[in-house]
Protein backbone atom coordinates (compact mmCIF):
# COMPACT_ATOMS: atom_id res chain seq x y z
CA UNK A 1 0.00 0.00 0.00
CA UNK A 2 2.69 2.59 0.89
CA UNK A 3 4.41 1.64 -2.80
CA UNK A 4 1.08 2.66 -4.48
CA UNK A 5 0.59 5.97 -2.55
CA UNK A 6 3.79 6.80 -3.21
CA UNK A 7 3.86 6.10 -6.99
CA UNK A 8 0.24 7.99 -6.97
CA UNK A 9 1.64 10.93 -5.37
CA UNK A 10 3.97 11.36 -8.32
CA UNK A 11 2.00 14.24 -10.99
CA UNK A 12 1.10 13.09 -14.19
CA UNK A 13 2.99 15.47 -17.14
CA UNK A 14 -0.48 17.50 -17.60
CA UNK A 15 -1.80 17.70 -13.69
CA UNK A 16 1.99 19.32 -13.59
CA UNK A 17 1.35 21.76 -15.64
CA UNK A 18 -2.39 22.58 -14.33
CA UNK A 19 -0.46 22.83 -10.96
CA UNK A 20 2.03 25.46 -12.28
CA UNK A 21 -0.42 27.60 -14.55
CA UNK A 22 -2.48 27.86 -10.93
CA UNK A 23 0.04 28.74 -9.05
CA UNK A 24 0.59 31.75 -11.59
CA UNK A 25 -3.18 32.45 -11.50
CA UNK A 26 -3.80 32.57 -7.68
CA UNK A 27 -1.63 35.59 -7.58
CA UNK A 28 -1.89 37.43 -11.10
CA UNK A 29 -4.77 39.39 -10.40
CA UNK A 30 -7.91 39.51 -13.01
CA UNK A 31 -6.77 37.12 -15.36
CA UNK A 32 -10.00 35.71 -18.30
CA UNK A 33 -9.23 31.65 -19.05
CA UNK A 34 -11.50 30.55 -21.97
CA UNK A 35 -11.69 27.82 -24.67
CA UNK A 36 -14.26 25.32 -25.71
CA UNK A 37 -15.39 22.83 -22.63
CA UNK A 38 -13.42 24.56 -20.46
CA UNK A 39 -15.24 24.35 -17.21
CA UNK A 40 -17.28 21.56 -18.71
CA UNK A 41 -17.47 17.85 -20.56
CA UNK A 42 -14.10 16.92 -20.90
CA UNK A 43 -12.67 20.06 -20.00
CA UNK A 44 -10.71 20.52 -23.30
CA UNK A 45 -9.20 16.43 -22.95
CA UNK A 46 -7.38 17.04 -19.77
CA UNK A 47 -5.94 20.08 -20.39
CA UNK A 48 -7.90 22.56 -18.12
CA UNK A 49 -9.18 19.36 -15.76
CA UNK A 50 -8.49 21.47 -12.40
CA UNK A 51 -8.05 24.99 -13.33
CA UNK A 52 -8.08 27.46 -11.01
CA UNK A 53 -8.23 31.40 -10.77
CA UNK A 54 -8.45 34.12 -8.30
CA UNK A 55 -11.34 35.87 -6.99
CA UNK A 56 -10.70 38.54 -9.60
CA UNK A 57 -10.58 36.24 -12.29
CA UNK A 58 -12.54 33.94 -14.39
CA UNK A 59 -13.01 30.89 -16.06
CA UNK A 60 -15.61 31.01 -19.41
CA UNK A 61 -16.50 28.05 -21.62
CA UNK A 62 -16.96 30.17 -25.38
CA UNK A 63 -18.32 28.49 -28.92
CA UNK A 64 -16.51 27.37 -31.83
CA UNK A 65 -15.32 29.96 -33.26
CA UNK A 66 -11.45 30.36 -33.50
CA UNK A 67 -10.71 33.31 -34.91
CA UNK A 68 -13.22 35.14 -32.03
CA UNK A 69 -11.14 33.49 -29.89
CA UNK A 70 -7.35 35.30 -31.22
CA UNK A 71 -9.44 38.52 -31.44
CA UNK A 72 -10.83 38.42 -28.10
CA UNK A 73 -7.27 37.81 -26.88
CA UNK A 74 -5.40 39.86 -28.97
CA UNK A 75 -7.90 42.48 -27.78
CA UNK A 76 -7.51 41.96 -24.29
CA UNK A 77 -3.47 42.46 -24.82
CA UNK A 78 -4.39 45.32 -26.89
CA UNK A 79 -6.10 47.11 -24.08
CA UNK A 80 -3.55 45.58 -21.23
CA UNK A 81 -5.91 43.23 -19.50
CA UNK A 82 -5.07 39.34 -19.36
CA UNK A 83 -5.75 36.72 -21.26
CA UNK A 84 -5.30 32.59 -21.89
CA UNK A 85 -6.86 30.76 -24.50
CA UNK A 86 -6.83 27.42 -24.10
CA UNK A 87 -7.09 25.09 -27.57
CA UNK A 88 -7.76 21.23 -27.96
CA UNK A 89 -5.16 21.14 -30.61
CA UNK A 90 -2.78 23.02 -32.52
CA UNK A 91 -4.69 22.04 -35.74
CA UNK A 92 -7.49 24.69 -34.94
CA UNK A 93 -5.06 27.23 -34.78
CA UNK A 94 -4.69 27.48 -38.22
CA UNK A 95 -8.95 28.95 -38.30
CA UNK A 96 -7.08 31.74 -35.95
CA UNK A 97 -3.70 32.78 -38.34
CA UNK A 98 -5.16 35.97 -39.74
CA UNK A 99 -5.39 37.28 -36.29
CA UNK A 100 -2.18 35.72 -34.81
CA UNK A 101 -0.63 37.47 -38.07
CA UNK A 102 -2.27 40.38 -38.72
CA UNK A 103 -3.71 41.95 -35.88
CA UNK A 104 -0.50 41.61 -33.88
CA UNK A 105 1.30 42.82 -36.36
CA UNK A 106 -0.67 46.32 -36.27
CA UNK A 107 -0.46 46.39 -32.28
CA UNK A 108 3.57 45.79 -32.52
CA UNK A 109 3.63 48.24 -35.00
CA UNK A 110 1.53 51.24 -33.58
CA UNK A 111 1.15 50.53 -29.58
CA UNK A 112 4.41 50.92 -27.91
CA UNK A 113 5.23 47.59 -25.89
CA UNK A 114 4.56 49.02 -22.36
CA UNK A 115 1.27 49.59 -22.98
CA UNK A 116 0.59 45.49 -23.91
CA UNK A 117 -1.47 43.24 -21.38
CA UNK A 118 -0.52 39.64 -22.05
CA UNK A 119 -2.16 37.05 -24.21
CA UNK A 120 -0.92 33.27 -24.01
CA UNK A 121 -1.86 30.34 -25.69
CA UNK A 122 -2.08 27.16 -24.03
CA UNK A 123 -2.68 24.20 -26.82
CA UNK A 124 -2.54 20.33 -27.02
CA UNK A 125 -0.04 19.02 -30.11
CA UNK A 126 -1.70 15.65 -30.98
CA UNK A 127 1.02 13.38 -31.27
CA UNK A 128 -0.25 10.29 -29.84
CA UNK A 129 -0.59 8.64 -33.22
CA UNK A 130 -3.92 7.16 -34.81
CA UNK A 131 -5.34 10.49 -35.05
CA UNK A 132 -6.02 11.53 -38.67
CA UNK A 133 -5.52 14.40 -41.24
CA UNK A 134 -7.14 16.94 -38.77
CA UNK A 135 -5.67 16.08 -35.60
CA UNK A 136 -1.91 15.61 -36.23
CA UNK A 137 -0.47 19.03 -36.86
CA UNK A 138 2.99 19.24 -35.38
CA UNK A 139 4.49 21.72 -36.32
CA UNK A 140 4.55 24.23 -33.43
CA UNK A 141 8.13 25.78 -35.14
CA UNK A 142 5.94 27.54 -37.85
CA UNK A 143 3.32 29.11 -36.20
CA UNK A 144 6.75 30.69 -34.30
CA UNK A 145 7.98 31.58 -37.97
CA UNK A 146 5.08 33.10 -39.03
CA UNK A 147 3.84 34.62 -36.21
CA UNK A 148 7.25 35.78 -34.96
CA UNK A 149 6.16 35.24 -31.73
CA UNK A 150 7.94 32.60 -29.18
CA UNK A 151 6.36 29.00 -29.25
CA UNK A 152 7.62 26.92 -26.48
CA UNK A 153 7.05 23.13 -26.22
CA UNK A 154 6.94 21.45 -22.25
CA UNK A 155 8.86 18.84 -21.93
CA UNK A 156 10.09 18.14 -18.53
CA UNK A 157 8.82 19.01 -14.77
CA UNK A 158 11.52 21.59 -14.63
CA UNK A 159 11.30 23.54 -18.16
CA UNK A 160 6.99 23.50 -17.45
CA UNK A 161 7.65 25.43 -14.03
CA UNK A 162 10.00 27.48 -15.67
CA UNK A 163 7.99 28.77 -18.51
CA UNK A 164 4.89 28.61 -17.00
CA UNK A 165 6.32 31.08 -14.24
CA UNK A 166 8.08 33.76 -16.20
CA UNK A 167 6.02 33.84 -19.09
CA UNK A 168 2.24 32.80 -19.00
CA UNK A 169 0.81 36.32 -17.53
CA UNK A 170 3.44 37.91 -18.26
CA UNK A 171 3.48 41.35 -21.25
CA UNK A 172 2.68 39.60 -24.32
CA UNK A 173 1.76 37.29 -26.85
CA UNK A 174 3.17 33.39 -26.88
CA UNK A 175 2.04 30.11 -27.28
CA UNK A 176 2.90 27.06 -25.41
CA UNK A 177 2.25 23.52 -26.33
CA UNK A 178 1.53 20.01 -24.92
CA UNK A 179 2.34 16.87 -25.97
CA UNK A 180 -0.81 14.29 -25.92
CA UNK A 181 1.29 11.40 -26.23
CA UNK A 182 2.47 12.40 -22.50
CA UNK A 183 -0.24 13.61 -20.69
CA UNK A 184 -0.77 10.16 -18.89
CA UNK A 185 2.52 9.86 -18.11
CA UNK A 186 4.64 10.65 -15.11
CA UNK A 187 6.35 14.40 -15.34
CA UNK A 188 9.73 13.87 -16.59
CA UNK A 189 11.50 15.15 -13.22
CA UNK A 190 14.85 16.04 -14.47
CA UNK A 191 16.64 18.94 -13.35
CA UNK A 192 17.72 21.37 -15.74
CA UNK A 193 21.35 22.83 -15.04
CA UNK A 194 21.42 25.62 -16.93
CA UNK A 195 18.58 27.66 -18.57
CA UNK A 196 18.81 30.82 -21.05
CA UNK A 197 17.16 34.00 -19.36
CA UNK A 198 14.53 33.88 -21.98
CA UNK A 199 13.84 29.80 -21.76
CA UNK A 200 14.75 29.06 -25.61
CA UNK A 201 17.48 26.68 -24.11
CA UNK A 202 17.88 24.41 -21.20
CA UNK A 203 20.69 22.09 -20.56
CA UNK A 204 20.33 18.99 -18.63
CA UNK A 205 23.50 17.60 -19.10
CA UNK A 206 27.11 17.92 -19.30
CA UNK A 207 29.69 16.13 -21.44
CA UNK A 208 32.98 17.03 -24.24
CA UNK A 209 32.09 14.04 -26.40
CA UNK A 210 29.00 15.47 -28.79
CA UNK A 211 26.20 18.14 -27.88
CA UNK A 212 22.73 16.71 -28.15
CA UNK A 213 19.92 19.03 -29.13
CA UNK A 214 16.34 18.57 -28.41
CA UNK A 215 13.37 20.56 -29.98
CA UNK A 216 9.76 19.94 -29.87
CA UNK A 217 8.70 17.42 -27.76
CA UNK A 218 11.91 14.99 -28.22
CA UNK A 219 13.69 15.71 -24.72
CA UNK A 220 12.71 12.25 -23.47
CA UNK A 221 13.99 10.41 -26.56
CA UNK A 222 17.53 12.89 -26.03
CA UNK A 223 17.97 12.02 -22.44
CA UNK A 224 16.79 8.31 -23.51
CA UNK A 225 19.64 8.30 -25.97
CA UNK A 226 22.32 9.76 -23.90
CA UNK A 227 21.62 7.22 -21.10
CA UNK A 228 22.70 4.74 -24.01
CA UNK A 229 25.76 6.98 -24.55
CA UNK A 230 27.05 7.01 -20.93
CA UNK A 231 26.57 3.49 -20.71
CA UNK A 232 29.30 3.25 -23.79
CA UNK A 233 31.47 6.10 -21.94
CA UNK A 234 30.70 8.43 -24.33
CA UNK A 235 29.41 12.37 -22.28
CA UNK A 236 27.40 14.81 -23.95
CA UNK A 237 25.94 18.29 -23.03
CA UNK A 238 22.45 17.56 -23.78
CA UNK A 239 19.68 20.95 -24.57
CA UNK A 240 16.35 21.55 -24.96
CA UNK A 241 15.74 24.19 -27.78
CA UNK A 242 12.35 26.46 -27.78
CA UNK A 243 11.26 28.00 -30.70
CA UNK A 244 12.52 31.41 -29.74
CA UNK A 245 12.95 33.76 -32.93
CA UNK A 246 16.30 35.65 -32.98
CA UNK A 247 17.51 33.83 -29.27
CA UNK A 248 20.83 34.01 -27.90
CA UNK A 249 22.46 30.52 -28.73
CA UNK A 250 25.93 31.54 -27.74
CA UNK A 251 25.35 28.85 -24.97
CA UNK A 252 24.80 25.93 -27.47
CA UNK A 253 26.89 27.04 -30.45
CA UNK A 254 30.09 27.40 -27.70
CA UNK A 255 29.27 23.68 -26.95
CA UNK A 256 29.36 22.57 -30.63
CA UNK A 257 32.56 23.76 -31.26
CA UNK A 258 34.03 22.57 -28.40
CA UNK A 259 32.91 19.15 -28.74
CA UNK A 260 32.71 18.51 -32.78
CA UNK A 261 29.74 16.65 -32.56
CA UNK A 262 26.09 17.82 -33.09
CA UNK A 263 23.25 15.58 -33.00
CA UNK A 264 19.74 16.92 -33.71
CA UNK A 265 16.24 15.29 -32.55
CA UNK A 266 13.21 17.11 -33.87
CA UNK A 267 9.87 14.93 -33.83
CA UNK A 268 7.85 17.64 -35.53
CA UNK A 269 6.78 17.14 -38.86
CA UNK A 270 7.68 20.57 -40.42
CA UNK A 271 9.68 20.81 -43.45
CA UNK A 272 11.70 23.92 -42.41
CA UNK A 273 13.62 23.42 -38.91
CA UNK A 274 15.21 25.75 -36.29
CA UNK A 275 17.58 23.04 -35.73
CA UNK A 276 18.86 24.31 -39.01
CA UNK A 277 19.64 27.65 -37.47
CA UNK A 278 22.41 25.80 -35.42
CA UNK A 279 24.27 24.49 -38.43
CA UNK A 280 23.55 27.79 -40.45
CA UNK A 281 25.81 29.59 -38.32
CA UNK A 282 28.06 27.05 -37.54
CA UNK A 283 28.84 26.88 -41.11
CA UNK A 284 29.08 30.55 -41.32
CA UNK A 285 31.64 31.01 -38.41
CA UNK A 286 33.74 28.49 -39.80
CA UNK A 287 33.92 25.72 -37.00
CA UNK A 288 34.71 22.01 -38.10
CA UNK A 289 31.44 20.35 -36.68
CA UNK A 290 29.66 17.36 -37.94
CA UNK A 291 26.07 17.19 -37.49
CA UNK A 292 24.07 14.06 -37.20
CA UNK A 293 20.45 14.78 -37.91
CA UNK A 294 17.41 13.31 -36.51
CA UNK A 295 14.65 15.10 -37.93
CA UNK A 296 11.15 14.40 -39.53
CA UNK A 297 10.86 16.71 -43.00
CA UNK A 298 7.41 16.61 -44.13
CA UNK A 299 5.45 13.78 -44.61
CA UNK A 300 4.85 11.11 -47.01
CA UNK A 301 0.78 11.19 -48.40
CA UNK A 302 -0.05 8.00 -46.19
CA UNK A 303 1.50 9.65 -43.20
CA UNK A 304 -1.57 11.98 -43.11
CA UNK A 305 -3.79 9.18 -42.33
CA UNK A 306 -3.93 7.31 -39.00
CA UNK A 307 -1.06 5.89 -38.21
CA UNK A 308 1.55 5.37 -35.08
CA UNK A 309 3.26 8.56 -35.74
CA UNK A 310 6.29 7.11 -33.16
CA UNK A 311 9.59 9.08 -33.41
CA UNK A 312 12.48 6.70 -32.95
CA UNK A 313 16.09 8.09 -33.42
CA UNK A 314 18.94 5.28 -33.77
CA UNK A 315 20.87 5.30 -30.67
CA UNK A 316 23.21 2.76 -32.40
CA UNK A 317 23.71 5.38 -35.54
CA UNK A 318 24.24 8.08 -33.10
CA UNK A 319 27.07 6.18 -31.01
CA UNK A 320 29.00 5.14 -34.40
CA UNK A 321 28.78 8.83 -35.31
CA UNK A 322 30.23 10.67 -32.40
CA UNK A 323 32.85 7.64 -31.92
CA UNK A 324 33.85 8.03 -35.82
CA UNK A 325 37.18 9.87 -36.01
Amino acid sequence: RSSRGSTMCKPTYITHIVQQVNKVTERCGAIFLYGENIDCGSRIGGLARGLTVNPAGRIRNVGNCELTHLGVGLGMLLDGGQAALFGKQLDFLLLGLEQACDTFNFIRAYRPRNTWGSFTIFVIVCDQGYQGPQSSLNGAGDFASLINIPVYCLNGADDAAAVVDRHFASPGFRIICLSQRQFGAPALQVPAEWHAEDDSLFRYRSGDDATIVSLNFALRDSLDMNDTLVGAGVHSDVFHMNFVPGADLTAVLQSCRRTGKLVLLDDSKTVTKFGDILIAELSQSGADVEVLSFCRRGCRNEDYGANEDRFMPDHARALAFIRRA
